[in-house]
């Protein structure tokens, strides 16, 4: 019984860990305003639906298209590549992003698709391999952008996140848990899978 507690309180000193060294080794890439934030070409939105399973509107989308029109409007990246899941005819994240970025103004020739972001790895490494990218600005929630860095950083390739505006607690603690284990598979798959 010993034992397995001390396995079990390692186990969980090396996730919390893991989630550290993610975060720190990322923060300085990190921007939350626009102002602040340096020039790129290109922004890369990274995918997320823009409903909830309950047929309510996601923040997390709407914020996201919001911090990347106003990247473009105020001269921070010059064109868009909106990355995400297109699994089936119904479900196709990357066209729902670009049809609402065209109705906030957004400019349809700033705009490229990538249908091939099925995960933020693959977002991460599409805009390197699909669209000839070593620096760009990532757009997604802050604690999000610490992986997709993480990850960037991992490839080389010179990112930076603008974070979306910050979301209570209580309407983004279970997305806050489930990016918690989702660091930890990045750092499994990058160190151990590829």
């Amino acid at each position: 019984m010993k034992k397995l507690k001390i396995i079990i309180v390692s186990i969980l000193a090396v996730m919390i860990a893991t989630n550290i060294w993610i975060v720190v080794s990322t923060k300085d890439q990190m921007f939350s305003n626009i102002e602040d934030v340096p020039y790129n070409e290109v922004g890369l939105v990274l995918g997320t639906s823009n409903k909830n399973k309950n047929g309510t509107d996601n923040q997390f989308f709407a914020e996201r298209m919001a911090t990347t029109a106003r990247l473009l409007k105020d001269g921070k990246i010059d064109k868009i590549i909106v990355s995400g899941d297109n699994r089936t005819k119904f479900y196709n994240e990357p066209l729902m992003m670009e049809k609402t970025l065209v109705k906030m103004g957004v400019p349809r020739n700033k705009i490229l698709l990538d249908t091939a972001g099925f995960r933020t790895i693959e977002s991460i490494k599409n805009a390197e391999k699909d669209f000839g990218l070593k620096n760009f600005t990532i757009i997604t929630q802050e604690f999000h952008g610490y992986r997709a860095l993480f990850i960037s950083n991992y490839y080389n390739l010179n990112a930076q996140v603008m974070s979306t505006k910050r979301l209570p607690l209580k309407d983004s603690g279970n997305v806050r848990i489930r990016e918690f284990f989702a660091r930890i598979k990045a750092f499994i798959d990058l160190y151990l899978f590829t």
